[in-house]
């Protein structure tokens, strides 16, 4: 799964420049410590979790469709 979200990651880097952050957490490791808010839900979702702007927009799988056509909307692209 790692690889996969990494993929996309550079995927939406590409696309979108610097007007996006990729970032990926193992669930596992003390980095989710950063996400508090994150770490509340963990046991309501199905991994893998996408966040977009802090808030958790997707869980169970990787869309790369629906991740990029959320962040077109809030971008305002197309």
């Amino acid at each position: 799964m790692k690889d996969e979200a990494l993929e996309l990651g550079k995927q939406l880097e590409e696309k979108h420049g610097d007007k996006v952050e990729f970032m990926f957490v193992d669930t596992s490791s003390d980095k989710i410590k950063d996400y508090p808010n994150i770490i509340e839900i963990l046991d309501k979702v199905r991994l893998p979790l996408t966040v977009i702007n802090g808030q958790p927009r997707f869980h169970g799988g990787l869309s790369p469709e629906a991740i990029n056509q959320s962040i077109d909307d809030i971008l305002g692209e197309q």
